[in-house]
């Protein structure tokens, strides 16, 4: 029976235990990316819930104030544009 060299079959093994590492990564990254993906959505949708959150609550303030305030998110303080002037 014909056999290959040791040094060929050193060559053979390292190409293979080469690629089986590099899918072996891959695979991780894959994983990986597909959580990143995931929390990704989760995180829009999070951002999404607190613009429509947003939205609600300048309407109710709208409504409260007048569409002619302008409310300083730090102080909470409320000026009417014609005030300002």
């Amino acid at each position: 029976m014909e056999k290959l060299t040791q040094e060929e079959l050193q060559e053979l093994q390292d190409v293979v235990n080469q690629y089986e590492g590099i899918s072996f990564r891959v695979g991780q990254y894959t994983i990986e990316i597909e959580g990143f993906k995931a929390e990704r959505r989760k995180l829009i949708e999070m951002a999404e819930q607190a613009l429509t959150k947003r939205v609600e609550i300048q309407k109710t303030l709208e409504e409260k104030y007048g569409t002619d305030s302008q409310i300083n998110i730090v102080t909470g303080e409320i000026v009417k544009q014609n005030e300002q002037n």
